[in-house]
């Protein structure tokens, strides 16, 4: 086995010298038989490799969890191996951000892995993952409900992560374990039947034993393909969006021509809003839309999606928190929802004071005198109030519901969202326009389009506060 191990590590690539490298260690026979492996190869000249053992104390088996740690530091210790321990507090976790237990764990584990990966400089971490938790992961997602993404298996290497016994299969390393004196301990909730993993573990693959000689061996014939095919796919459909995307700062579309009109246009749109959190039920939704032409429908990434696609960055470079699909006439929308952002507070002005409100937008203010040389600059980008019918301090901030002003001109007031319509607003310039407003909260100008009536400049005004949008 040891032979094997070799060839699979050069073949992946997946060690190399000077390697630091972190174990994942449970006790177990497949994680024991794993640290026997890779002492073996970092024990050779030519590797020198450093190895470092972690153990998870999750507390979900009573006095067996303890058991566990003990039985892992003594094999450290005899070993000579730096081992490191932690406790988690499993239930609570899992009660407190609505997680099963089995995800509440892994979700604990890889965060504690990567504070010491990047506490100790390590980099490579070691899991213990077979050929035969390939096949079960692959029926679980079955079951679940997949595309390619969920069946395509575990990759030897993914980041840091490496699986240095996917080649293999229980049976083999228990065998191993067993002519060479590897001692590990059971843990006796692998064989419990309520759990799904251990059903398909226990009742479903023996039955593919049954039906065909190397049955396991096929199957994960099967997942690599996939794996592979997965790859193309990807590409292909990197390919495809990178050439229909729009991007502009936090701002992207594709027209929902490119949806509609495409016989697989629904499945190019989930692979889109997929990377930013969207799930397939609201994909159906936003097609549903599309098609019946609807403008102005608003969607908010699934928190379930968020906490899945957050572990594939590849899958989701741009992935953002607070982040807004929204289906147009002619197009579909993603953009940051800037109503989560903190508002600016304006204390005091003095001239060419200025303020940044992105990397390619700012706001000039200056104080003038009404006296002779004074001009009335007709612009959008600029804005000209009273200064004496103006409550300072002011405050920029983004819409909300609810919103009033009196616009310049008008002789009522008017909802904010009926100003917005009457322009033609996106759900993105809605969410993105600025409001100023001042100390008791009166709206003065909708930054770029319009003032508010009430602080126009008239025959009496003495001072006047001037706005100047430079980009």
């Amino acid at each position: 086995m040891l032979i094997e191990f070799k060839k699979y590590i050069d073949k992946h690539n997946l060690i190399e010298k000077d390697d630091k490298i972190l174990l994942a260690l449970s006790g177990g026979v497949d994680s024991m038989v794993l640290a026997n492996l890779l002492l073996a190869v970092s024990r050779q000249p030519s590797a020198n490799s450093q190895i470092f053992f972690a153990h998870c104390n999750f507390h979900l088996r009573g006095e067996d969890s303890d058991r566990d740690e003990s039985f892992v530091t003594d094999f450290a210790i005899e070993n000579n191996i730096p081992l490191f321990v932690k406790h988690f507090d499993t239930e609570t976790y899992a009660k407190d951000n609505s997680l099963s237990i089995e995800m509440a764990a892994r979700e604990l584990r890889y965060a504690w892995f990567e504070e010491l990966r990047n506490l100790h400089d390590i980099n490579k971490v070691a899991l213990a993952h077979h050929g035969d938790d390939q096949i079960e992961t692959f029926f679980i997602n079955f079951l679940r409900g997949s595309g390619i993404k969920g069946l395509k298996g575990m990759k030897p290497q993914n980041d840091f992560y490496i699986r240095p016994l996917l080649w293999s299969n229980r049976n083999q390393i228990e065998k191993f374990a067993k002519e060479n004196g590897i001692r590990w301990v059971e843990d006796y909730t692998n064989n419990e039947t309520i759990y799904l993993r251990n059903k398909i573990r226990h009742q479903i693959i023996p039955l593919f034993d049954e039906l065909k000689d190397n049955a396991r061996q096929s199957l994960n014939f099967s997942i690599n393909c996939l794996s592979s095919e997965n790859e193309l796919y990807r590409c292909l459909i990197d390919e495809k969006i990178s050439d229909i995307e729009f991007v502009k700062d936090d701002y992207r579309y594709i027209e929902s021509r490119y949806f509609i009109q495409d016989n697989n246009g629904k499945q190019l749109l989930f692979e889109w809003v997929r990377r930013f959190g969207f799930n397939y039920e609201q994909t159906e939704s936003m097609f549903e839309a599309m098609r019946l032409g609807k403008s102005g429908v608003v969607f908010y990434p699934s928190s379930i999606d968020n906490r899945q696609q957050t572990t594939d960055n590849r899958l989701c470079p741009h992935f953002v928190s607070g982040l807004i699909a929204s289906v147009q006439k002619d197009r579909i929308e993603i953009f940051k929802n800037n109503n989560q952002e903190e508002d600016f507070q304006i204390l005091r002005f003095s001239d060419s004071q200025i303020l940044k409100l992105s990397d390619s937008q700012i706001l000039r203010f200056s104080i003038l005198e009404n006296d002779n040389n004074f001009q009335l600059i007709k612009d959008l980008s600029v804005a000209q109030f009273d200064m004496d019918k103006i409550n300072f301090p002011l405050k920029l901030r983004h819409w909300k519901k609810g919103d009033r002003f009196k616009p310049l001109g008008m002789k009522g007031s008017k909802l904010l969202s009926d100003f917005f319509n009457d322009l033609g607003f996106s759900t993105y310039q809605k969410q993105n326009v600025w409001i100023m407003e001042d100390v008791n909260g009166l709206i003065l100008w909708v930054v770029g389009y319009r003032i508010n009536d009430k602080i126009k400049i008239s025959e009496t005004t003495r001072h006047i506060f001037q706005c100047e949008i430079k980009y």
